[in-house]
């Protein structure tokens, strides 16, 4: 459609040079200065008067306004969304520290499929939770029941029962909570040995996005806090299409219509799909209503939060139309001329009039206002005895002198760039940021900035009373379980059917095996705690915990110094220090965006060259490793991450510098550089067309689109060109002085 519009233009505009040229000069060479009944010699400003000869020669000819039968569609901007029912935001239902990251961005999992694991005490203290609840209940249970027992025997009273009643109802509900509780852990994988959580894709899709990295400390999303979103897994191959529709084009939109969707990073690329869903309301301030379409994108071409223009079909309606080219649009005016009958001299009138126009369809142009069915206006003229503005006729000659040549647009590889700002970063996978499991004061740093250390290596020793307390709480719960051992045997054989003598009752067997049950539980806490701490770093003499490297690699950052109080990740607070990061910067990460009608031609694997200021001689090579499939809202731009070899360890994390994206060479419409002419705004080149009688040679100048960005002689050529035409080289621009 719009080079079909540019087309229309050009030919008219050409029309109108010709009328608004030919009037003045014909009418002073060939009209009377006035006549005998004083008409005036010159027109309105807003009309011509031309003879029949000037018609004749001008070849005007005009066609009727009438009305015909159009589907005309309703235009709206709009922009991509997902499609909300093939996506899900993952976040994590624990609180702890990531240990492994298992997912990463375009990668493509099933529904299931582990992302992270996390160290998280969570885990421990709900199945603790859980096996404490049911020991509650099973004892709660047979208090119950020994109370029906008795009230049946009339043994006791009914408020005995009915408190023994709520207390049974109590307990199971709390065992209920903590058995939905542990299985929802389990249904994520939670290890109630190791106390680790795997976090696990919850659909079928692909990676769209992690905001996780190793040692990161993430909050659990029922704890209360901020809760961070983790993981956007998606499916794109269907997405959603949203438009704002003018409300007086509201009623004619309809579910099921179809819809025909552009984009501006595929302007020669038409997508289809339909209407599934029109708003009820219309927003107060703009005065539009909200439309949904759904649309195929099997190739995944289309990515969220794309700018998308709508073309929403609605049933034929009778509009009053003229020819495309009858309508002319300069800046935000759209005029026609109108034929306004034969004035007393024989000539005739043409009047310029302001409408308002709709979108061409078929070569036609609906008119809403300023015209009426059956006035004609001037659909098409020419000039073939003068020289149009924007032709110019040079002969062989000049061309010699000149030194200009002529060269063939044809299809050609052409290899291209795309420079884009970005940010070194580390690669999130090879570091790791170092928290305290443990709260209390530090009482020695082992290790400095810019050590190497392997997983395991000592970083600070911290003197804790957690560590203590786990401890004595260990042992403690040891001494309590072998109590509730013994006595629940005790009970046991008191209440044994095999004794001469039955020397105890049931109930102090029951309440024996329920205290039983719970010494079990805080034991398994208690050493489930103590595990999260690691035996290996505790110092059995001094009580002082160990912090150890998670990763090899550097210690490019410390925080902790002797003295130092900190607070346990664990500890619930919100003042958690940082105490150290450890990572590798033999390799880095580089961040940049795309924008959004670069974002088809960037694709992973392709090379990229890094130069830094502080090194202006060298070019640090990379490759790109992912792009997003989902548009910056505001910026409409996409991430792009790549990989760039550091092994020098010149480079370093916060740099920002540009960068050039090398895309692969791919068939395109091309045209030597030294044939693009700017004039103003306009992008140009000269066209040649046939040889004169007299032997010289037509140049057409012509606008066209192309992509001056890439290095090299040869440019892209978008639109203005067919493979075949040829266009002036080499001293083209003197042709602008012809003109």
């Amino acid at each position: 459609m719009t080079m079909t519009r540019a087309r229309a233009s050009v030919g008219l505009h050409l029309l109108w040079r010709m009328l608004l040229s030919l009037a003045p000069v014909l009418l002073l060479a060939g009209c009377p200065r006035g006549d005998a009944k004083g008409l005036p010699e010159q027109p309105p400003l807003d009309e011509i008067w031309l003879r029949e000869d000037q018609i004749r020669k001008g070849d005007i000819r005009v066609a009727d306004a009438e009305e015909r039968e159009l589907t005309q569609p309703i235009t709206a901007g709009g922009r991509i969304a997902f499609h909300d029912l093939h996506v899900t935001h993952v976040f994590s239902p624990v609180t702890g520290r990531v240990l492994r990251v298992l997912a990463q961005p375009g990668q493509m999992v099933k529904k299931g499929t582990p992302l992270l694991t996390l160290a998280s005490p969570d885990v421990g203290q709900v199945f603790a939770d859980l096996l404490k609840a049911e020991a509650e209940q099973a004892a709660a249970q047979a208090e119950f029941q020994r109370q029906q027992r008795l009230a049946a025997a009339r043994a006791s009273s009914q408020r005995e029962l009915e408190a023994a009643e709520d207390a049974f109802r109590t307990a199971r509900a709390e065992s209920q909570r903590a058995q939905k509780r542990a299985r929802t852990l389990r249904a994520g994988g939670a290890d109630s040995v190791t106390q680790e959580y795997t976090l696990r894709s919850f659909i079928d899709g692909e990676v769209i996005a992690r905001a996780a990295s190793p040692g990161a400390e993430v909050q659990g999303q029922y704890a209360g806090g901020a809760a961070a979103e983790l993981y956007t897994i998606g499916d794109i191959k269907a997405v959603w299409a949203f438009a704002d529709v003018a409300d007086v084009d509201l009623p004619a939109v309809r579910p099921g219509a179809a819809v025909d969707v552009r984009v501006v990073a595929y302007p020669d690329r038409i997508f289809h799909g339909q209407v599934d869903w029109v708003s009820d309301t219309v927003d107060p301030s703009l005065r539009t209503g909200r439309v949904r379409c759904a649309l195929a994108n099997a190739d995944e071409a289309l990515k969220p939060e794309m700018l998308a223009t709508l073309a929403i079909a609605r049933p034929a309606r009778r509009l009053l139309v003229v020819p495309r080219d009858a309508v002319a649009r300069i800046n935000e005016s759209t005029f026609v001329f109108v034929a306004d009958g034969v004035r007393p001299d024989g000539r005739r009138a043409f009047q310029r009039r302001p409408v308002r126009a709709g979108d061409e369809q078929d070569g036609l142009v609906p008119i809403f206002e300023g015209l009426h069915a059956g006035e004609r206006v001037v659909s098409d003229g020419s000039l073939t005895h003068a020289q149009l503005n924007d032709e110019v006729w040079p002969t062989e000659g000049q061309l010699r002198a000149a030194g200009i040549t002529v060269a063939a647009v044809r299809v050609q590889e052409v290899d291209s760039t795309v420079s884009i700002g970005g940010r070194l970063a580390f690669d999130d996978l090879r570091v790791s940021h170092v928290f305290s499991p443990v709260g209390g004061r530090v009482t020695r740093v082992l290790a400095t900035l810019g050590q190497r250390v392997v997983k395991g290596t000592p970083l600070l020793a911290i003197s804790s009373p957690d560590v203590g307390q786990a401890g004595a709480d260990a042992v403690k719960a040891e001494a309590a379980l072998t109590a509730a051992e013994h006595e629940a045997r005790r009970q046991r054989d008191l209440y044994s059917y095999a004794a001469p003598v039955r020397a105890g009752t049931k109930r102090d067997l029951e309440a024996a095996e329920s205290a039983l049950a719970k010494a079990r539980a805080e034991l398994g806490r208690a050493r489930q705690k103590a595990r999260l701490l690691g035996t290996d770093s505790v110092d059995a003499v001094t009580q002082d915990y160990i912090l150890r490297s998670p990763i090899a690699g550097e210690v490019i950052a410390r925080a902790a110094s002797p003295g130092l109080e900190v607070q346990g990740q664990y500890a619930g607070g919100g003042n958690v220090t940082e105490l150290y990061t450890v990572g590798a910067l033999d390799r880095l990460l580089l961040f940049g965006d795309v924008h959004e009608m670069d974002r088809p031609r960037v694709t992973e694997g392709d090379a990229v060259a890094l130069r830094v200021g502080a090194y202006p001689d060298r070019v640090f090579q990379g490759t790109v490793d992912w792009v997003s499939d989902v548009l910056d809202p505001v910026l409409h731009t996409a991430r792009v991450r790549c990989l760039i070899d550091n092994r020098d360890r010149l480079l370093r994390p916060e740099m920002y510098e540009r960068l050039r994206i090398t895309l692969p060479g791919r068939p395109t419409l091309a045209i030597p550089r030294r044939a693009l002419l700017r004039n103003g705004t306009e992008t140009m080149v000269f066209v040649a067309g046939n040889r004169r009688p007299d032997g010289a040679q037509e140049f057409k100048r012509r606008q066209v689109s192309a992509n001056e960005a890439v290095d090299g002689d040869l440019i892209p050529v978008f639109s203005g060109l067919r493979a075949g035409e040829s266009v002036a080289v080499d001293h083209a621009v003197l042709l602008l002085g012809m003109l």
